[in-house]
């Protein structure tokens, strides 16, 4: 027996034992061991960033397998004997980079760069864990990695392309015993033992023990071991069984315990064998070598044709890297402890009359039915789940599974079902004795159907009295829980009543009529593709050349530094918030004294310890946000201190014992429906008034009201807010990750009262913003410079991804009245409308001022009123998120003109073509939005332009190209036919037309620098925006070589910093590239003609750069420049779109599939066109969580945002994401007004992302006009599952076998 864990991580070893916690993750352990490509985002296995490749010997076999894993889910006590390939193993910018890498860079599949490391690790693990594989298992391994960059398109076809050859020829890191480059597997074949920690074949594992502080760590290596250990725990000891422990990501605060037992090395645990009374798993079987054999049983073995099923039930349980880690046993383990957790893997089992054998130190193994496993206290009986045996199942017997879920793939049921029956086929389909009829997802105690059960044994399913008696049955049987988290009620009924009818449908097959007999089948995904196309532009090269991002490389190597990655510093401390637990209340105290005497935590910082003002906003809005809270609490999570300690495990320690006490506890008000119950802030923004709205009402002949919103939405960042403040002999050096330095630099300047001139900050990448970096961070920023000032030490603070959720604000939740007058042929008169956005607690980011003026889009009415209207609630100040206050105007425009087609009966596209507007019409300016942007940089706003002049709408002809290449008409019939032909399948499709205005203030300096070196003609620039994964720094670079004439890869872009870039403004508003690329731009060209003159008066046409810049040098010439644009330099324009959306609805269920996006941009002439053409992807899947999935749960009594993670919180996955995506940049349309003839990408495609909202309305109304419905109804986003299947208002009285006869 030893008390150490040896494994090897990249080929060297590495040993720990006491020196660590039973709870140290495997992420935690590299991020020690300075390997800290493997990044964390969520921390629970839900994001997919931290992924590694495990490679470990089977303790049955003997023989070495190898998966990918979640290091932040893993305990590093157990891992041992494992061998671990990071991010750092297979390729660098030293020894050269694995082709995975470099197809993901070459395929522009990486942007922030944050998440591209866990998505090599996860197509790097099957490569290696298949001989072989398809596009298919391509596209089903990212179902555990998220990205909120990309749109996931250009990663599938980058791995895609990957080919087995690919990997043969492949290299890596060298060889330990070679120094030779490694063919493909050189950190999973170990050279030598010396190297190797896995046992060798036929070895005995070895026995552990270990004795941490405060519990012991056993590792038993056979079953007696285990029997031991247990039958020695004195009674009441609180032990857990360790496998992979995937369940603390769901379940993460249970605990503590005393005793961790490793179960990993016990033999039979591992073993998967065919016996004559079925398929047996020992206990440590991981799902996914579950699927393998079941899918090999379906296909080799009689009466498993049903496991099949299983399989692909199975595909959407976590992603596949959790299915790798986690057991079955694991996952019974959760739903015995939990018995409200819907664990697809129990009901599928269960349902399949699978039969767990269990053992006791006391003797007397057990065999349990799953159901009566439930009712077992395996803990105070110390018993152990040995195995687990599937029976075969007879021909006769119909076997269904269901997964009803917010997305497609890595996510947790909202319910599931599973129905086993015998059926006699040859009579009347008559059910054979009792079904079984499961159900998870409704309340902790409910599983089985027995009066549905009940209903139809031995009766016929082809029988309307039968199905109806058992859906009544169903539905009177049901009562689902109200915890918040959960789908309604009603929809949970609902769905079990449809659920139970799609089952009987896929039984008596075409018995049933031709319009229902769809509703048997699930919805099928067909396999991803996408077209890009762009012009070439060869004359522009090296810009407008179609290149890969420049950090490529060193982003998918994990190689990119981010400010958690910095190394850390002699005597830091790591900082913790301490945040409010009541929304509303009065703070009475907040106790340290017990975070302060736990032995490494080193202090405390709070509003006493503010030097300057409690306000991080400076120059922004009339209204102050203070960095802590004063009197009372306003939020959930609102900032009270920051706790520092030597480690942030302590520092995690120290902010959870800080008691903090309230009174004057108030119910919060959490919703804009509450809200407008209370006074409205002051001031309110200014309306937008053309014409006279009454007139236009009094000569319209329709005049029609209605209602559209959205709800709350995260940004998503991948790298979480980060700090690290660092005090020196001038101030303070302070890296973060920030979307605007020198807006940080001020805040902290103001919070801690010192000029701005002693604060450097420097930002040189971060993984992704979206709006949210832009002042949000300064809370962690202004914080951590408070305790570096206060502790005199450097401070990181690094947020997880649940404070980052409960803490900060995201989109504004928006609800849109309106009404809108037209005349006979749809045109717009009149349109009147109030836009109400929550603010959260505090006004001082706000979104609607631009709301709207971008109402109008590109349509014309002669009267206009809109008005704007902000109220505040009890959650996080909200602030600007990707297309911000646009969206909500272009959309609340695109609602109207839909609802003015349906309520006159018109083809939507005409009524559009109809009102778009004509050349040479003018688009009113949002004034708050110059004022506020032009305050943002500490300037009054002078000359506010009222209008700007669109001298083409170019709409119609977009819309005649679109309509071509998408073949959207014969689309439309085929869609139409489809609906016609079904009741329980629906499509829809929808086209949307867009002007996006680009609004540049008159002032919104970039400060840029371009120095050239001497030596080696070698350029470094320095600008003020912040490269978060736009490509900023991509199509910098481009304009410096083009400008310069000098080749791209002389050119490096450097931090930007506070000192170098001063008085820059945000990177936002797709402002940020577009006008650093003007600034560089100009640098460029003074520094151009200066170097020109040089070549003149040499008379050397052919001269190399190299020669040019040492004859420059040599004559004296300034070889740097810095510029700065000054006011009305950068002009604003619109930016025109189209697009078409078709999607596929399951009316009975609400789930849905995007099948085909068609996006026309208008990029003017692409500086970058790979760059612009991820920016549209990237912005329309955003856009498609904002309105299809993502939304904001709080706790009514606390005001606790409940998605504070990966669990409750839905982005799309690469899953959910238009199947057939076709992106093309409107071909030959220069700019004359724009930087280089371009135009702004990254943020106009986000409203086009409403074309899957209108197309999934389109299907819900064509369901509701076959139940007898029809008319306009009011659109609240999202349209997720539960919204669109009771939209579609089914009634248990049409779920019948012929619809015909009723």
């Amino acid at each position: 027996m030893t008390d150490k864990v040896t494994f090897t991580i990249n080929g060297e070893q590495h040993e720990v034992g006491a020196d660590v916690s039973a709870d140290t993750c495997l992420s935690t352990y590299l991020h020690a061991q300075h390997l800290r490509g493997t990044r964390v985002t969520c921390g629970t296995g839900g994001c997919g960033a931290c992924m590694v490749l495990v490679t470990r010997l089977d303790p049955d076999s003997g023989e070495k397998t190898s998966y990918s894993a979640l290091s932040c889910l893993i305990p590093v006590l157990g891992c041992s004997g494992w061998e671990i390939t990071t991010i750092e193993g297979l390729g660098n910018r030293f020894e050269g980079y694995h082709i995975i890498q470099d197809r993901l860079v070459e395929h522009y599949g990486t942007q922030c760069g944050y998440c591209s490391p866990g998505m090599v690790m996860s197509m790097y693990g099957m490569t290696q864990e298949k001989s072989s594989w398809t596009d298919s298992d391509v596209e089903r391994i990212l179902d555990a990695n998220l990205c909120r960059c990309t749109g996931y398109r250009p990663i599938v076809d980058a791995f895609k392309s990957v080919t087995v050859q690919d990997i043969e020829d492949a290299h890596t890191l060298s060889c330990p015993r070679t120094g030779q480059p490694c063919k493909g597997r050189c950190s999973l074949k170990s050279a030598d033992s010396k190297t190797s920690s896995c046992s060798k074949l036929g070895e005995k594992p070895e026995s552990r023990l270990l004795q941490l502080r405060g519990a012991t760590w056993h590792q038993p290596a056979s079953l007696q071991e285990l029997y031991d250990i247990l039958s020695d725990l004195p009674q009441g000891t609180k032990y857990r069984f360790v496998c992979s422990d995937t369940g603390k990501g769901i379940f993460h605060d249970e605990g503590p315990y005393s005793v961790y037992i490793s179960i990993t090395s016990i033999p039979e645990f591992s073993r998967a064998a065919a016996s004559p009374s079925g398929l047996v798993f020992g206990a440590n079987v991981s799902i996914s070598r579950m699927m393998s054999e079941f899918s090999t049983a379906s296909q080799s073995l009689s009466g498993f044709g049903f496991a099949e099923k299983i399989v692909k039930m199975w595909k959407r349980v976590g992603g596949t890297a959790l299915r790798n880690m986690g057991s079955w046993s694991g996952n019974f383990a959760m739903k015995i402890a939990h018995r409200a957790f819907p664990s697809d893997v129990f009901l599928s089992l269960m349902a399949a009359g699978a039969v767990v054998k269990s053992g006791s130190p006391y003797g007397g193994d057990k065999e349990h039915t799953l159901d009566h496993l439930l009712d077992l206290d395996l803990e105070a009986e110390r018993r152990v789940l040995l195995e687990l045996r599937v029976p075969p199942m007879s021909d006769e017997v119909v076997y269904r599974l269901f997964k009803i879920a917010p997305r497609s793939a890595n996510v947790h049921a909202y319910m599931n079902a599973a129905f086993s029956m015998r059926v006699d086929s040859a009579n009347a389909h008559a059910v054979i004795g009792r079904p079984m009829i499961l159900f998870g997802g409704i309340n902790e105690d409910f599983l089985h159907a027995w009066g549905a059960e009940a209903a139809l044994e031995d009766n016929s399913l082809e029988d309307e009295a039968t199905v109806q008696a058992a859906l009544t049955a169903l539905r009177d049987e049901i009562h689902p829980d109200d915890l918040p988290v959960n789908p309604s009620a009603k929809y949970r009924i609902d769905v079990a009543q449809s659920l139970l009818y799609k089952t009987i449908l896929g039984i008596v097959g075409d018995i049933a009529d031709a319009s229902v007999a769809s509703g048997a089948s699930d919805l099928e995904r067909p396999l991803a593709s996408g077209q890009q196309n762009y012009d070439e532009n060869t004359d522009r090269w090296p810009l407008s050349k179609p290149v890969t991002k420049v950090e490529g490389h060193i982003q998918c190597s994990g190689e990119a530094d981010y400010v958690a990655d910095l190394p850390p510093l002699c005597e830091e401390l790591s900082g913790c918030f301490v945040t409010s637990t009541q929304a509303n209340a009065r703070i009475v105290s907040i106790d340290t004294s017990a975070a302060l005497a736990i032995p490494g935590v080193e202090g405390f910082v709070g509003i006493q310890d503010v030097t300057g003002i409690n306000n991080i906003q400076v120059l922004q809005w009339p209204f102050p946000e203070p960095l802590f809270a004063e009197e009372r609490s306003s939020y959930f999570g609102q900032p009270l201190g920051l706790i520092v300690a030597k480690t942030a495990e302590l520092s995690k320690q120290g902010a959870a014992a800080v008691v903090v006490t309230y009174d004057d506890i108030q119910a919060p008000v959490l919703t804009i429906k509450e809200a407008q119950q209370q006074p409205l802030p002051s001031p309110q923004g200014d309306p937008f008034v053309e014409g006279d709205v009454e007139a236009g009402f009094a000569a319209s002949t329709h005049v029609l009201e209605g209602g559209v919103g959205h709800d709350w939405q995260y940004h998503f960042y991948m790298e979480n807010q980060a700090t690290l403040a660092i005090p020196t002999d001038d101030g303070l050096d302070v890296f973060t990750a920030s979307q605007w330095a020198i807006e940080t630099q001020r805040s902290i300047g103001q919070v801690l009262g010192v000029p701005d001139s002693t604060v450097n900050v420097s930002v040189k990448r971060i993984g992704g913003g979206f709006g949210g970096k832009i002042t949000r961070g300064n809370i962690i920023a202004a914080a951590t410079c408070l305790a570096a000032r206060k502790m005199r030490k450097p401070v990181r603070t690094v947020l997880d991804m649940a404070t980052c959720m409960t803490m900060l604000g995201g989109r504004d939740p928006f609800w849109s009245t309106y009404k809108v007058g037209v005349d006979a042929e749809g045109r717009l008169l009149a349109v009147q409308a109030t836009m109400t956005s929550d603010a959260g607690y505090v006004n001082v980011d706000p979104n609607n001022t631009g709301s709207p003026p971008a109402v109008p889009s590109c349509y014309i009415c002669p009267n206009w009123e809109i008005t704007p209207v902000t109220v505040l609630t009890n959650t996080p100040n909200n602030t600007w998120t990707r297309t911000p206050g646009t969206t909500e105007g272009v959309t609340l425009m695109e609602t109207i003109i839909e609802h003015v087609a349906v309520a006159l009966n018109l083809d939507p596209l005409l009524v559009r073509q109809r009102n778009l507007m004509p050349d040479g019409s003018f688009r009113r300016v949002s004034e708050g939005v110059f004022r506020l942007r032009c305050g943002r940089g500490g300037r009054d706003a002078i000359a506010i332009p009222k209008q700007v002049k669109v001298e083409k709408n170019i709409i119609g002809d977009m819309l005649t190209q679109l309509m071509s290449s998408a073949d959207v008409e014969n689309r439309k019939q085929m869609v139409d036919t489809f609906n016609k032909n079904h009741l329980w399948k629906k499509r829809g499709i929808s086209v949307m037309t867009m002007l996006w205005p680009h609004v540049v203030p008159l002032l919104y300096p970039m400060n840029s620098l371009v120095s050239i070196n001497q030596r080696d003609g070698s350029v470094a620039v320095s600008h003020g925006g912040t490269e978060l994964g736009q490509g900023m720094n991509t199509k910098v670079v481009q304009v410096v070589a083009y400008e310069l004439g000098c080749p791209m890869e002389v050119v490096v872009v450097k931090p930007t910093t506070s000192h170098a870039n001063a008085n820059s403004q945000g990177t936002d508003g797709a402002l940020g590239s577009y006008t650093t690329a003007y600034s560089v731009s100009e640098a460029c060209k003074k520094l151009r003609a200066r170097l020109d003159a040089v070549r003149q008066s040499l008379g050397v046409e052919d001269l190399s750069w190299k020669d040019l810049i040492k004859a420059a040098a040599n004559e004296g010439v300034d070889i740097s420049e810095r510029y700065c644009n000054g006011p009305g330099e950068v002009q604003s324009y619109p930016v025109f779109g189209v697009c078409c959306t078709e999607i596929e609805l399951d009316v009975l269920t609400g789930q849905f599939l995007v099948l085909r996006t068609d996006i026309l941009q208008d990029a003017g002439t692409s500086m970058s066109p790979m760059v612009d053409v991820a920016q549209v992807e990237g912005g329309f899947v955003m856009g498609q969580g904002l309105f299809t999935s993502e939304k904001a749960i709080y706790d009514p009594a606390t005001g606790r945002r409940l998605t504070d993670g990966t669990w409750h919180y839905q982005v799309p996955t690469a899953h959910d994401v238009p199947a057939d995506f076709r992106v093309s940049l409107l071909s030959n349309t220069p700019n004359p007004i724009g930087v280089l003839d371009s135009k702004a990408t990254s943020e106009p495609p986000v409203p086009l992302s409403y074309t899957v909202l209108m197309a999934l309305r389109n299907a819900v109304a064509s369901a509701r006009a076959d139940g007898g419905t029809v008319g306009w109804f009011n659109i609240e986003a999202p349209f997720n599952v539960e919204k669109l299947q009771q939209l579609c208002l089914v009634e248990p009285s049409r779920m019948v076998l012929h619809p015909g006869a009723r």
